[in-house]
């Protein structure tokens, strides 16, 4: 399957966005909505391209401006990753491309209030540690059983998607095994 993605373009894009000095990265909590298919979810961020992107390093840029009213520059950018699916519960995932960027100091966030509804400061020694993952059932109503790794925030879990880009690009190895 990575093979398979790695020659289709990429539909979005996130921006994975590392605080150096306090060792911290940076999730959003979406809104619930029922339109949307990762509603209430802890996510990097980052969205669809649309015409006014000229690339993907461009759509990554414009989506953390409208979603933090934070505006990265190409020097704080220090690795583009390799384009991973969101979304494997689906029928179709999205091939998205994520950008690694580091600030040096905490930025004052101006979230947009129509699509999230807060933001967290993740500690990145902290979420590394095994304690608190575990496998956790994350859509029983669509599939019942299926288990996924799991870490805890506020009153739900990262998970998925964003789960596997933070273990990849912070932990270096695998704190849980998924069984999707």
């Amino acid at each position: 399957m990575k093979d398979l993605l790695q020659q289709t373009k990429a539909q979005a894009a996130v921006a994975i966005i590392e605080l150096t000095s306090e060792r911290q990265f940076l999730l959003l909590r979406r809104n619930n909505n029922p339109n949307d298919h990762w509603s209430g979810h802890y996510a990097f961020p980052g969205g669809r391209a649309d015409k006014r992107d000229d690339t993907l390093f461009t759509t990554a840029i414009r989506e953390t401006k409208e979603e933090t009213g934070l505006q990265l520059q190409q020097q704080d950018l220090v690795e583009t990753l390799m384009i991973a699916p969101a979304g494997r519960s689906r029928k179709v995932p999205v091939p998205v491309q994520p950008f690694h960027f580091q600030l040096k100091e905490k930025p004052t966030l101006f979230l947009q209030k129509e699509e999230i509804q807060a933001a967290f400061w993740i500690d990145i020694d902290d979420f590394c540690k095994p304690e608190g993952h575990a496998m956790r059932e994350m859509l029983p109503e669509r599939l019942p059983g299926r288990l996924y790794p799991s870490w805890p925030i506020d009153d739900y879990y990262l998970w998925g998607f964003t789960y596997d880009l933070v273990v990849s690009v912070f932990c270096g190895r695998p704190i849980l095994q998924s069984n999707c």
